[in-house]
This record gives C-alpha cells, structure tokens and sequence, in this order.
C-alpha cells in the first residue's frame, strides 16, 4: 500500500454505509405456499410462534434468544472478514441469514431445544408420532432468509 493510499479506508467506509442500509430477515415468506387444505404455511407459522389457539412454539424468536452466542460469534467472524478486506458486507449478511436460518431449524428438530411443550397423548396417537410440527415438513423447509435494504 503506498503512503497515503486511502483506498482500504474507502472500502471499508462503503462496506459500513451497506450495513447500516440493509437487514437479515429471517422467517417463511408470505407467499411461500400452502397445505393441501388451504390453510397458507405463513399462518400456520405465526400461530405456532405466538401461540395463537395452539401451545406458542417459537421457532424464531426463542432459538435466536436461546442460541445468541452462536449468532454473536458469526457476526463477530463476518465483520473481521469486512474490515480485513476479505468479504463484503451483503455477502456477510447472506452468510448471518444462514446461521439463524440453521438455529431456527434446529428448533425444529430438537422440540424447541427441548423447551416446546410435549404432544398429548391423544395427539401422538392420532398422528402417529411424537414429533412436533413436523407431519409434512413443509413448515420448516418454509424457513429462509433474505437481506433487504431499509
């Protein structure tokens, strides 16, 4: 680099206004599709994490709370790589969308990281598994992520 050479401070300027212009958004898009039935797999997700007429099932909320060591470890990661000149900001964002994008379907594959509420036994029954909100899978291949400007 020569001496008064800005052009790392430049880009580092330019990668820090991106971040600042843009979010992560991680959840199940509102066109993402329907069941079989009708019912669209956005609002199936938005009663199980609130707890709208069923046992509240977070599988965004919680696991992000539960899990925030992971996700401050990768924007620690991210943001070396940036200011180190070795990635870029929405490529980083993309990289972050995917960490929770994996927590949140952990969740899934753990019974909330063993903190959503057990099946009744009627329902075990009558599906034929203890599994929690997995009967078709589509909820939690619903789960995505994508970074917009703001």
């Amino acid at each position: 680099m020569k001496q008064n050479d800005l052009s790392q401070l430049k880009e580092l300027t330019k990668q820090i206004k991106l971040a600042t212009a843009h979010e992560v958004n991680i959840g199940i898009a509102q066109d993402v599709g329907q069941y079989p039935n009708g019912e669209k797999i956005v609002d199936v997700g938005r009663r199980h994490e609130f707890g709208i007429g069923v046992p509240r099932r977070s599988f965004l909320r919680m696991p992000f709370i539960e899990k925030q060591n992971i996700i401050d470890k990768a924007i620690v990661t991210s943001w070396k790589k940036i200011v180190d000149g070795k990635s870029q900001t929405i490529k980083e964002f993309g990289i972050l969308g995917i960490v929770g994008q994996n927590i949140s379907k952990d969740a899934f594959a753990t019974g909330g990281f063993g903190k959503w509420e057990k099946l009744k036994p009627a329902t075990v029954k009558a599906k034929g598994s203890s599994e929690i909100l997995l009967d078709t899978s589509k909820l939690v291949q619903s789960i995505t992520n994508w970074v917009v400007k703001i």
